[in-house]
């Protein structure tokens, strides 16, 4: 569902082509989240049968934006923890 041209990416997301400039490096991380975006909106519309696109679009983009959010917050409590742990280390020697 994508191409790669020399300006970075082309993207099919629901039948449309969306264009994404980017370096040669992120390119492929860059196709694999919009595959992974795609599979998202199709499986939305496919539950939601009468959901627009736009709906779709959203409806992923909350549940992704939720994702991450969830991700950084474990993230933010291991990083306190290990502070927690490293003081403590400190501490006893």
């Amino acid at each position: 569902m994508s191409i790669k041209d020399s300006n970075g990416i082309s993207i099919e997301i629901m039948g449309k082509l969306h264009q994404f400039s980017c370096s040669a490096e992120q390119a492929e991380d860059l196709k694999e989240a919009a595959s992974k975006l795609a599979v998202m909106c199709d499986d939305i519309k496919q539950q939601r049968g009468n959901a627009s696109s736009e709906r779709a679009l959203l409806v992923a983009s909350i549940n992704l934006s939720y994702s991450l959010l969830i991700a950084n917050n474990k993230i933010e409590q291991n990083q306190h923890g290990q502070e927690a742990l490293i003081s403590t280390l400190k501490n006893a020697l």
